[in-house]
């Protein structure tokens, strides 16, 4: 392993000189153009302001959510981006890289100065960006235009966009589908999230094209937030209009909300009613019955977010198309195909 003490009998000066040369300190321009040489051809990298001196890049990415209403929106209110943000640390810590991580207003007026500072002020390498909306796409555009390394977790459909990785928000909603299907359901209900946000839309979509063969009585959408109470207000607007055999939450919090009220109702969950979430939140386990999900690989996709975005910084110029398919976690909250069997016999 190279140390600073052989940077610095390389370039022929004391340690200390090679520690203030590559850390910004008071040296002047020869002798620091002559340390950072002998870095370079000794492939010495000390820390974030040497590697830049070095490589000319920062060592700091940024994971950026897009999102609505920075007061009530999920980033706030829900640990998800959390299991995104792991997933990208991990990736970042084997390049020794740094993560910033920020919440913006879509609409944030200041928007265009943020990407101004960040692009042309060299404040970061890359950009992975979560846009909820899909009038987030006015800044994805500019990121196109100036060719910056950037990847997206949204659907292609949904962004000008030639690289991303789609969490399979369809494939989710399909999954719950075709539970509900084979345990025979007859009145569902979606309580679905905001009605422009991207992972609604989705979900909704893959959930419908599910059921669309089913000999369904109906099918019933609310939207509200992705909250607990958002969930417990979409089940009480719901009940007024006839009791559901099967619900499907837009997440596990408004599940959580949903089956509160069920409850409260007198309604059995799963005896009367199923109820299944989506994401496989730690809240699944801590709510009676324990909540079935479908579990969207949070993990996964802030791995693939970092790694597709290092393959860009590292000069890499294929599209990046990816998506990763989610999988259905059975717990207690819904009827499974012999219950429904037992009750009709």
């Amino acid at each position: 392993m190279v140390t600073l003490k052989d940077v610095a009998e390389f370039s022929g000066v004391s340690t200390a000189t090679v520690s203030l040369a590559l850390n910004g300190g008071p040296v002047n321009a020869k002798t620091r153009a002559k340390v950072v040489e002998a870095a370079r051809k000794l492939n010495y990298v000390p820390n974030a302001i040497g590697r830049s001196l070095i490589t000319g890049r920062t060592g700091n990415i940024l994971l950026l959510t897009l999102t609505s209403d920075l007061h009530t929106d999920t980033v706030r209110k829900t640990s998800l981006f959390y299991y995104i943000l792991e997933g990208v640390l991990s990736i970042a810590h084997e390049r020794n890289y740094g993560v910033r991580f920020d919440v913006k207003g879509h609409d944030d007026p200041g928007l265009a100065e943020y990407f101004e500072r960040l692009v042309g002020g060299g404040a970061v390498d890359g950009i992975a960006i979560i846009p909820q909306f899909q009038s987030a796409n006015d800044f994805l555009k500019k990121i196109l235009h100036q060719r910056f390394p950037y990847l997206l977790l949204q659907p292609k459909r949904f962004g000008p966009t030639e690289n991303f990785v789609d969490m399979g928000n369809y494939e989710g909603g399909f999954l719950v589908a075709e539970l509900f299907v084979a345990a025979e359901a007859k009145r569902v209900v979606l309580i679905n999230g905001p009605k422009l946000h991207v992972d609604s839309i989705e979900r909704e979509r893959g959930f419908r094209d599910g059921i669309a063969k089913a000999n369904l009585e109906s099918l019933r959408v609310w939207h509200s937030d992705f909250t607990i109470q958002g969930g417990y207000q979409g089940m009480s607007e719901l009940l007024r209009q006839g009791r559901p055999d099967s619900v499907f939450c837009g997440n596990d919090y408004m599940a959580a909300g949903a089956v509160r009220r069920l409850l409260e109702a007198g309604i059995r969950v799963p005896g009367d009613v199923s109820v299944v979430g989506y994401d496989d939140n730690d809240i699944c386990s801590g709510i009676f019955p324990p909540l079935t999900s479908v579990n969207n690989r949070f993990f996964d996709l802030g791995n693939a977010l970092a790694e597709g975005l290092f393959a860009q910084i590292d000069g890499q110029t294929e599209a990046r198309q990816q998506t990763l398919v989610p999988f259905l976690v059975e717990r207690q909250s819904h009827r499974q195909v012999s219950q429904v069997n037992i009750h009709q016999s």
